[in-house]
């Protein structure tokens, strides 16, 4: 063979390979078969065509080769129930029962609001829709005392939920709600305006925190400010505890910087992964005064003798946007391996993705 066409056909030989590598994990992906997992999504936050509040479920299911029990893949805007701005009538409320689900999912429920003017022209959010209801939780109640898995996530226990819907929603996932709420900042400059005014109202001082820090607020809008002098810069985050590493083999620190809630474990409440943070003796000192743990859980766990509950206490299932391959065996690997963990979408692919594919499996082998 001539050297020219010997050096061609090593040439096409090495481009087949490599379109064969990487080309394998889609292949692989479409020849796996399908799994069956039916799972009722609550999602009353739907301001717009986005999805952004439950598009982070519907890309894992979706990449994990999950159906519905008729067979149908999930989609962002019809695969859930709550407020839905593309529906005639916009809400989508829950079927009569959730019997024979494998799972219930209330991803978010803050709801839906609009301005409206006061007579000292200011504006205020007057609710439209939106929070956990009586109803809603009779219903995964009983689909609960069946056998259905529930999670929960940050916001459904507080408003616009009524107390007394709390409290049901507090024993069913084996926690008690501190009524603080609070997110992490990589630049405190780019708090909200509403935030920086009810900061001025509370205080009687202008908003003038720069840099990293955290914002911590309760349910009477008491506001507590960490900034760079009070916090070790990028060590706010989430490790699994050494019960999370037993449940999961997962281990390690990840950022993360979305909204979250502070709740407490009750008795036979397992916390499989909590938020920690180093403090200066300042920021120590200013977390106590206000009541505030310098720890708390941020996954946890309640076995019940018919079923688990989970409560994720932060916003985990929100995405902005979903621009990864759903049909692609191992596009989460990649992203681990790609991205660090200090980054603001770590936490997707480093802690929320393994622990519902870990959940999925648990549901899949109970069934």
């Amino acid at each position: 063979m001539k050297s020219g066409v010997w050096k061609t056909t090593v040439i096409l030989g090495i481009l087949v390979l490599v379109l064969v590598l990487v080309n394998y994990p889609t292949i692989q992906w479409r020849a796996n078969p399908s799994r069956t997992i039916d799972i009722a999504i609550i999602d009353k936050s739907v301001s717009d065509m986005n999805y952004n509040e439950h598009k982070g479920l519907t890309w894992i299911l979706n990449q994990q080769k999950i159906r519905d029990r008729n067979g149908y893949t999930y989609v962002n805007d019809e695969s859930y129930y709550g407020f839905n701005p593309s529906a005639a009538n916009n809400i989508q409320s829950l079927p009569s029962t959730l019997r024979g689900k494998d799972l219930i999912y209330a991803a978010d429920t803050y709801g839906i609001y609009k301005q409206e003017q006061q007579a000292d022209q200011t504006y205020k959010q007057k609710l439209i829709y939106g929070g956990m209801k009586i109803e809603d939780v009779q219903k995964i109640q009983y689909a609960t005392a069946t056998g259905t898995t529930f999670i929960g996530e940050y916001n459904i226990l507080g408003a616009p939920t009524d107390e007394g819907v709390r409290q049901q929603l507090e024993n069913m996932l084996g926690i008690h709600w501190s009524g603080w709420k609070g997110r992490y900042y990589s630049e405190l400059a780019d708090v909200s305006i509403p935030m920086k005014q009810g900061y001025a109202l509370a205080t009687g001082k202008e908003w003038a925190y720069q840099g990293e820090g955290i914002l911590f607020i309760d349910e009477k809008e008491n506001m507590v400010v960490l900034d760079s002098s009070d916090l070790d810069a990028h060590s706010f985050g989430v490790e699994f505890s050494e019960k999370g590493y037993e449940w999961s083999q997962m281990k390690g620190k990840t950022s993360y910087h979305g909204w979250f809630d502070i709740v407490e474990p009750r008795k036979r409440a397992e916390v499989l992964a909590e938020y920690t943070m180093d403090l200066s003796d300042a920021g120590a000192k200013k977390l106590k005064s206000a009541g505030i743990p310098d720890h708390f859980p941020a996954i946890t766990r309640f076995n019940h003798t018919t079923h688990y509950s989970y409560y994720f206490s932060g916003d985990y299932a929100n995405r902005v946007d979903t621009p990864y391959p759903t049909q692609y065996i191992g596009w989460d690997v990649v992203m681990r391996f790609f991205i660090p963990r200090t980054h603001q979408n770590a936490f997707y692919w480093e802690i929320y993705v393994p622990v519902m594919k870990q959940i999925f499996s648990e549901i899949k082998a109970s069934s």
